[in-house]
């Protein structure tokens, strides 16, 4: 057996915007302990990864830290790694912003401790074969990656040279079963790491049998600092230096792979994700032994971070074609690389897995980002079809002036809808699960999702519970007719409603405009017999800053018979429906005054209102009691009709976005 090198690295400490509040307390209670830590023990050796506007953050407040981690970078007892600016999720992002972000970060390095960095490291471990050109392309060497993504023969504790396409990196594992407590003896530590590379070692087929290994250990800055407050890396220290035949050394990766390294694997890593992400995939979908996951499966199983992802997608492409004005497209880019943060689209830390505010917070970078190549003077309103969200069917984009939406043909719905005066998606709908909200919706929520109920079905769905199948709420529509040049979208749909076997076919038609849209129904019955039943049309709009203990909300209105009625948005309308109220509404306004804006709905005859606010209660990424995360307010128009043998009738709402005056909160 050869000697065994140790190397730690502290994480970063991500968020998901500019928190100066959360880098203060980082800090004062992390790498200020931390760092005074290893300016006394300098046989010490450490690795950091620090984000971009952590260290903006350090440079413009905390510039002491800066010039320690200088002079001990300059000692060589600290390697400061490299990585995403933002701590992107890397294998989501077209080829020019993973280099970006990487360059980007590299030279805010260089800049502020004088060297450029030789390693790096993903958030969360996000990996995807082609990362290796990207990586290569940018001057990075290595990269540190979980042992949960490489093959069992190739875990020997040595460097893992991989290529692809010509390109190539070495890679080093970082092993979270040798993550230390606090409680644990150095021996023992030594000895747990030192049994393993000797089995590791018996069963080598290489030539060189005593080459030095390396086990690298990625801490999480908490983590890092309690080891530290126990004294138990200087522990260690004092049991390293003082036991002379000790197989085991501290370095950093780079100094290893400078020095020591003699023998490399090599190996090709397809794709794959930490394992804290994996477990939280495995856990919603029940599945087994199916480790690891990728990005990709987290996207699937998580509607709102695939929206969420796709419009990253498009702004990105907004930004990277744009060509007129060099300062406008950085500051977008900018903008753009925020939103890019992976804790936008894991939710992960802390936070529950589908926390509506980290989102929001996204797509509010995102808005800003279009705003600023919009803002240019040359915006001209469309709507365009293609596959936005890459399902392989088209969606129909609205770029209007005052708002971003798409329209798809599943459920003929709107699915996201960002205003650009306030900034954020009202469309950013989660779906109910039993197992946290006590029901399952069996359709995506959206705007204006169509609804066939029987009396019955519908009095279960005033009350917030699932009503039978809704009939068009799940049924994939098919076009019509699409205009371009008029804005017009004709969509259309021909189901068996199961109460009664009868054939309803139903004809949407969209028309859009700067401040809102025109939908039309035109219902009609193909069956023998009359058709009697109850349309309902819903529109689902989030809370989009909701907090546990929101007091705010949105202010419900309604026009009964000629009549304002004040509507309390904390309680579902069930009790006023079943007193005979809100039968015959001329108009709704729902109405965000916090951030400026209002929905108003006007049907073309008067019809009846129910709303019920609805919670969603989520886990965090440690699996621990379910907490609300989202809100939506399930705001519905609804008609009796009873339609004769061949005969329709028609039903239209008009929908009218308007800006309003913010109150304070």
């Amino acid at each position: 057996m050869g000697s065994i090198y140790v190397s730690f690295i502290v994480k970063s400490v991500s968020v998901n915007s500019e928190n100066s509040e959360l880098f203060e307390k980082s800090y004062q209670s992390v790498y200020k302990p931390i760092l005074k830590f290893l300016y006394s023990h300098p046989s010490f050796p450490l690795s950091f990864k620090f984000t971009g506007p952590q260290l903006q953050f350090y440079k413009k407040r905390k510039n002491e830290i800066i010039t320690l981690v200088r002079e001990l970078t300059d000692r060589k007892q600290i390697e400061v790694l490299g990585g995403a600016y933002h701590d992107a999720l890397l294998p989501l992002l077209n080829s020019i912003d993973r280099n970006g972000q990487i360059d980007e970060l590299t030279s805010e390095l260089r800049q502020t401790f004088g060297k450029r960095p030789r390693g790096m490291t993903l958030f969360q471990d996000c990996w995807d074969s082609s990362l290796v050109n990207n990586i290569h392309n940018c001057g990075i060497e290595y990269l540190v990656l979980s042992s949960a993504l490489i093959q069992e023969g190739k875990k020997n504790f040595l460097p893992i040279f991989m290529s692809d396409l010509g390109k190539s990196i070495d890679i080093f594992a970082a092993y979270d079963e040798f993550i230390p407590d606090s409680q644990m003896l150095a021996e023992e530590f030594i000895w747990n790491i030192e049994k393993a590379v000797l089995k590791a070692e018996k069963k080598d087929s290489y030539l060189q049998l005593d080459a030095d290994r390396i086990v690298v250990i990625n801490l999480e800055a908490e983590t890092a600092l309690n080891l530290t407050n126990t004294k138990w890396f200087e522990q260690l220290d004092k049991y390293i230096q003082s036991t002379p035949d000790c197989k085991i050394k501290l370095t950093t990766p780079n100094d290893f792979r400078t020095h020591n390294v003699k023998t490399k694997l090599q190996s090709y890593i397809p794709v794959g994700i930490s394992t804290e992400i994996s477990n939280v995939i495995q856990n919603d979908k029940g599945e087994k032994n199916r480790l690891p996951y990728s990005i990709y499966d987290f996207l699937y199983t998580y509607s709102a971070a695939q929206k969420l992802y796709n419009r990253i997608l498009y702004v990105g492409l907004l930004v990277n074609q744009y060509k007129t004005d060099k300062m406008r497209k950085k500051a977008a880019r900018e903008k753009l690389w925020f939103a890019q943060n992976g804790a936008n689209i894991l939710c992960t830390a802390k936070d529950a897995v589908e926390n509506t505010i980290n989102r929001q917070q996204a797509y509010k970078y995102l808005n800003e980002a279009e705003k600023m190549l919009r803002a240019e003077g040359n915006f001209v309103e469309s709507v365009t079809s293609f596959d936005y969200d890459n399902d392989g069917i088209s969606e129909y984009v609205c770029r209007m002036e005052q708002y971003f939406a798409y329209i798809s043909l599943n459920g003929g719905a709107v699915r996201e809808l960002d205003v650009m005066k306030n900034l954020c998606n009202y469309a950013d709908n989660l779906k109910r699960r039993a197992v946290f909200d006590g029901f399952d919706d069996d359709y995506e929520r959206g705007i204006f999702i169509d609804h066939l109920f029987t009396s019955e079905q519908f009095r279960n769905y005033s009350g917030g519970e699932p009503a039978g199948d809704g009939v068009f709420s799940r049924i994939q529509y098919s076009e019509l007719k699409y205009s371009q040049s008029h804005r017009e979208i004709q969509l259309c749909a021909r189901a068996v409603w199961k109460p009664t076997g009868q054939t309803v076919y139903l004809r949407k038609k969209y028309v859009i405009n700067s401040t809102g849209m025109y939908v039309q129904y035109i219902i009609k019955n193909e069956s023998e017999k009359t058709l009697g039943a109850k349309f309902a049309v819903e529109a689902n709009l989030v809370n989009i800053f909701f907090r546990n203990d929101d007091k705010t909300g949105f202010n419900i209105e309604a026009v009964d018979n000629g009549e304002i009625f004040v509507i309390n948005p904390k309680k579902s309308t069930k009790d006023i429906n079943a007193g005979n109220k809100l039968k015959n509404i001329q108009l709704v306004r729902m109405s965000d005054k916090a951030n400026g804006i209002s929905f108003v709905f006007e049907p073309n005859e008067k019809c009846g209102y129910c709303m019920n606010p609805i919670v969603f209660n989520r886990q965090n990424m440690q699996c621990e009691e379910a907490k609300p995360v989202s809100m939506t307010y399930e705001s519905t128009l609804y008609w009796d009709i009873n339609i004769g043998p061949g005969m329709e009738t028609e039903k239209s709402i008009n929908f009218t976005i308007i800006p309003v005056k913010k109150i304070k909160q």
